[in-house]
């Protein structure tokens, strides 16, 4: 999760603290190479020390150069230049020795070799000596000129080192919680403690399995029973490290949204810390551990106490726990404590601060499952697991007779206590998982719903942006019709054949289904538009449609008026128009429908009839397909003479709302079909 830098503050300031000596940092890098190598450059006087040395070591070499290849070489063990004590020697063999002057500084383990300075580099030797021992003693003024600017800044630098620390903590901590999935517990101090599914942090991740803890709000302590190895210590470790863990400013491994408890000390009693050198048993060390808790514990005190009152005589262990636990009640302190005492989950039972509970057992398979269970005890199932691991059945009887009857009574309490338990939380898991599946059937039935509104909300818009279309040209074929009835009329009397032809165009007109609309359900008291006042922009009412729009345009020459009523425009005359804003209540306003056939079939017969009447036939058939949003159609016209056939064929290339269309296939009739596929 990214954090707002404004709330890094405490680490901004530790960082923004630490003292910075850029010219001292820079000043060692530039002189020490490494851990064992100093910088020609350091000083001047290391510079020319140095230079001097390298001049001598050249002189040197090309002396002992001229032994070797020189009338000496003969005399040679080897021809090489070596050093021995600090000084260049060459190898003479041993009977040679007299032939070559100088010094003997050492030979071979054999004998055969001397190693001789010759008396012509004694001196350069010497001075290489001393250059060597002069640039020590630069090395060590430079060292300690060094080691003196650092003393300089000790007080920096111890500075530095505890910011360095808190702020390597802090990362730490960070790192821990990001890789174990830890959260930020809830803090109190009131001894509340609610551990929402925690993770032991110190069991593997892959096989840790996470329990819930709680104390604190309606009881104080929690008495854990049940089998060995069913995770009571565990669970007991866990409290102990999470309280330890969250007061050291650690994230917890558990659940967001946990309560944890600050105490002012946590006080353990767990394991066996037997001493054979203070002579102390199992149960004296237990004893010792308690008196130190009963002596120091407050009400703000965390108490562990694992199988408490163990070691030694059951009855009488058993009391002592008791009186233990009474006491600590009466200290009004928080803890845990785990027991395979019956008369202790008895005392639970009737307490009001210590509450039982247990680690979920398998008992069919005699297996545990880790699984804290609180206000139920749990049973040991010790004669159980003795039988499953092969215990000799005569001694598994014995044992059953040697348990008293109101024990086994009360274990069998237990057992089908756990038993009803296991089944409820089986039935109830179900439940939630029935929940589950029908919330998320829920889920997917509204959404199904609102992608088949917005479809339906989608196919009427497309609808409406294309029964408005045909209304435009319906009405302009209505001109026409009404232009050429008067032109008929006009030149014809009516005794002339063609009177029967106007009586067609008339009916055509009254009866044509594209004009039809729905019962004006038009608002009273429209106030009409005012064309000096209209602007873009107004919001207006369009009575012929039915609907209200925004005015995008206004055409001046013709009073055509651009109308978008939601994603589609419109066309329509400003006397069409009325005030929205004053005289219509939006809920009032209803959308303009073309009446359309549910019955509609996406096909139609032309034969017999004549090319026009056939032609307008097909064009009604086109406007319905795509009202319904049909993209194909069917024609039957036949063959014949073939007049019908081309005539359709040649009008529906020139129409647009035409993709394509083709003749029909074996067993859709063939060329006496024509298939039409629209856009």
């Amino acid at each position: 999760q990214s954090i707002n830098d404004d709330k890094i503050v405490i680490l901004k300031n530790i960082s923004n603290n630490l003292i910075i000596n850029q010219p001292l940092e820079k000043r060692i890098t530039d002189i020490i190479i490494s851990d064992e190598e100093i910088s020609d450059n350091a000083s001047d006087k290391l510079f020319s020390i140095r230079k001097n040395i390298r001049n001598i070591n050249a002189k040197i070499r090309s002396q002992l150069n001229s032994f070797i290849r020189g009338e000496t070489a003969k005399y040679l063990q080897d021809n090489v230049v070596t050093l021995r004590q600090d000084r260049f020697v060459i190898p003479v063999k041993s009977e040679y020795r007299s032939f070559v002057k100088g010094f003997i500084h050492d030979q071979s383990s054999s004998g055969a070799t001397v190693f001789i300075e010759p008396f012509q580099i004694i001196e350069l030797n010497n001075q290489l000596k001393s250059a060597l021992l002069d640039e020590q003693n630069e090395i060590q003024r430079i060292l300690s000129e060094l080691s003196s600017s650092i003393g300089d800044m000790a007080d920096s630098i111890r500075y530095n080192e505890q910011n360095l620390i808190d702020l390597d903590i802090a990362f730490a901590k960070a790192e821990y919680s990001f890789k174990n999935k830890c959260s930020k517990p809830l803090l109190n101090a009131k001894g509340l403690i609610n551990i929402k599914r925690g993770r032991h942090p110190l069991i593997d991740k892959s096989k840790v399995v996470p329990v819930n803890v709680s104390i604190g709000k309606d009881y104080n302590f929690i008495l854990i029973t049940g089998p060995n190895t069913g995770g009571k210590t565990v669970t007991l470790k866990l409290l102990g490290l999470f309280s330890a863990m969250a007061m050291s400013g650690l994230f917890l491994p558990c659940d967001d949204e946990s309560d944890i408890s600050v105490f002012n000390g946590i006080y353990c009693d767990i394991g066996d810390e037997q001493s054979i050198e203070q002579n102390l048993s199992t149960f004296s060390s237990h004893i010792k551990n308690i008196i130190d808790i009963i002596n120091n514990v407050d009400e703000k005190s965390l108490v562990l106490l694992d199988e408490i009152g163990a070691g030694t005589d059951p009855e009488e262990g058993s009391a002592l726990a008791l009186a233990v636990i009474e006491k600590l009640i009466e200290f009004n302190c928080f803890g845990i404590i785990t027991t395979h005492y019956s008369r202790l989950k008895e005392f639970a039972v009737v307490s009001d601060k210590i509450e039982n509970a247990s680690m979920e057992f398998d008992a069919e398979n005699l297996k545990p499952l880790y699984k804290l269970n609180v206000g139920i005890p749990g049973s040991s199932n010790a004669i159980d697991i003795a039988k499953t691991l092969g215990l000799n059945p005569q001694v598994i009887d014995k044992a059953y007779s040697y348990v008293s009857d109101n024990r086994v009574s009360f274990e069998n309490v237990l057992k089908e206590a756990e038993k009803a338990r296991r089944e409820a939380d089986k039935l109830s898991s179900e439940l939630e998982i029935i929940k589950s599946e029908k919330e998320q059937e829920l889920k997917n039935i509204k959404e199904e719903k609102e992608k088949i509104i917005k479809e339906r909300e989608k196919i009427y818009l497309t609808a409406k942006q294309e029964t408005k279309r045909i209304v435009a040209d319906k009405l302009a074929e209505a001109e026409e019709i009404i232009e050429e009835l008067k032109d008929i009329l006009k030149r014809v009397g009516l005794e002339s054949k063609e009177v029967f032809r106007a009586s067609e165009l008339k009916n055509r007109l009254k009866n044509s289904k594209y004009l039809s609309v729905e019962n004006d359900d038009t608002p009273l008291e429209l106030i009409p538009v005012k064309k000096e006042q209209l602007s873009v922009g107004d919001k207006v009412y369009v009575k012929p449609l039915k609907a209200t729009g925004v005015v995008k345009q206004i055409k001046k020459s013709n009073n055509d008026v651009i109308v978008l009523i939601g994603p589609a425009t419109s066309v329509v005359k400003i006397f069409d128009l009325y005030n929205v804003e004053k005289a219509v209540k939006e809920d009032n306003v209803k959308v303009y429908r073309p009446s359309v056939h549910l019955d509609f079939k996406p096909e139609i017969n032309l034969l017999g009839q004549d090319a026009f009447t056939a032609i307008e036939a097909v064009k009604s058939l086109i406007s319905e397909a795509i009202m319904h949003n049909v993209e194909e159609i069917k024609i039957i016209h036949g063959i014949g003479e073939g007049v019908l056939l081309k005539t359709i064929r040649e009008f529906l290339k020139k129409d647009k709302r035409v993709k394509e269309f083709r003749r029909g296939r074996f067993g859709e009739g063939e060329n006496g079909v024509t298939i039409v596929t629209l856009k």
